[in-house]
């Protein structure tokens, strides 16, 4: 049975089924929103979990990431879920956040709690500025938050049946926010990925990549 309290929380977070549902009817893995807190500007990403993913509870529902905006260096990592927001310590929150420690009680968290709330979208909205692309960019695949530079499209081959491998959404993703106008030109083709260096002179225009595909084609 679900106590009083519970139910308080809960309509805390009353927006984020809706934008998980939203998120995964639009296929992307991740979000980008503001949050204002204490007067300070932030990013929150938001990260769904991918299938078999291990959880860090049994009802974590995505992974958060708050973000400075005036050092997009600086963050801290925590996960979600329709009552609470999950930092890995007392202290690291405290210290990111600018609270004191010695002022920090559960009603610092409910009240946190309660303004971060009301900064859930119920959906995703696609367009961003370019700190929250970029940011979105760099964290979709997982691996290497620097491999931010598309230097090429690519065939992913075929799967032991002969059907074509797909490309991930996590790829689609990473495409869609730092190169929206290629991203556009090859996403019918799940067949095709979009490939990044974390060296910028790596990087080649949209122009450049489209020519070498179609020469590869051509051969």
């Amino acid at each position: 049975m679900m106590t009083q309290e519970n139910k308080k929380k809960e309509l805390l977070f009353k927006k984020l089924p809706f934008l998980l549902k939203d998120m995964e009817d639009k296929e992307w893995i991740i979000d980008s929103f503001p949050f204002r807190y204490k007067g300070e500007q932030y990013i929150v990403i938001l990260t769904r979990y991918r299938e078999n993913e291990r959880k860090p509870r049994k009802y974590a529902k995505a992974k958060v990431e708050f973000v400075s905006s005036n050092n997009t260096n600086n963050s801290i990592m925590g996960h979600i879920d329709f009552f609470n927001v999950y930092f890995d310590s007392f202290k690291e929150f405290c210290d990111f956040f600018g609270v004191e420690r010695g002022n920090a009680n559960r009603d610092l968290f409910i009240d946190f709690f309660r303004i971060f709330s009301n900064y859930i979208p119920e959906e995703k909205v696609i367009d961003k500025s370019d700190i929250e692309k970029k940011l979105i960019g760099s964290r979709a695949e997982g691996n290497n938050p620097n491999a931010i530079y598309c230097y090429d499209v690519r065939r992913n081959g075929r799967k032991e049946d002969s059907s074509p491998n797909r490309r991930s959404i996590e790829n689609s993703n990473k495409a869609q926010s730092l190169r929206p106008k290629l991203y556009e030109r090859y996403c019918r083709d799940a067949n095709l990925s979009f490939f990044f260096s974390d060296k910028q002179e790596d990087e080649r225009s949209d122009i450049e990549i489209m020519r070498v595909f179609t020469n590869r084609k051509t051969k």
